[in-house]
C-alpha cells in the first residue's frame, strides 16, 4: 500500500516537472 502511494507521488512529480519545464520553454519562446 505504501509503496503503491509512493510511486503514484513519483508519477505525480514527473508530471508536474514535464509541465513546468514546457510551460518555462514556452515563455523562453514568447519572450
Amino acid at each position: 500500500m505504501r509503496n503503491a502511494n509512493f510511486r503514484k507521488f513519483i508519477i505525480y512529480l514527473m508530471i508536474i516537472m514535464m509541465v513546468l519545464s514546457s510551460v518555462l520553454f514556452g515563455l523562453s519562446l514568447f519572450f
